[in-house]
């Protein structure tokens, strides 16, 4: 099954005002817990089905405290690389563009529902397969 992919949104941010894009850039870890992926939907899924495991986001393009601009890659739990393309995210989306495994170009916009300095909690729309998914990452 070809690996399904978050992708990934920017939220509200946190009380004292932080922006996620003073956070984002760095190597963030998908959650494997009990609840930490979310699957909404008419769907045999389950989170093992969805292959990405690391995510690294670069701050390669520009910030101005509102969007911040990047590269970034997707890793498989077995170290190899998924995805890699760009993002651009301000703290209530996040639009990731890439080619995925078969080399068709795709953008894929999620949103944030929550972050801190070292928790990003995503939803995205999966169009394939009709599912919403929501999961977190931990920044380490």
């Amino acid at each position: 099954m070809a690996a399904l992919f978050f992708l990934i949104g920017c939220g509200t941010g946190d009380d004292d005002g932080r922006r996620l894009g003073d956070v984002i850039v760095g190597t963030w870890q998908r959650g494997w817990g009990e609840g930490d992926v979310i699957i909404e939907g008419q769907t045999d899924l389950e989170p093992e089905n969805f292959s990405y495991d690391k995510f690294e986001f670069f701050g390669d393009g520009t910030y101005n405290g509102m969007v911040r601009k990047g590269s970034f890659s997707t890793w498989s739990f077995d170290g190899s690389l998924i995805f890699e393309g760009t993002y651009q995210c301000d703290n209530n989306n996040m639009k990731l563009e890439f080619r995925d495994s078969e080399g068709v170009e795709r953008k894929i916009l999620a949103q944030v529902m929550s972050f801190t300095d070292d928790t990003i909690w995503l939803n995205y729309e999966d169009e394939t397969h009709h599912v919403s998914v929501t999961f977190v990452i931990r920044k380490g």
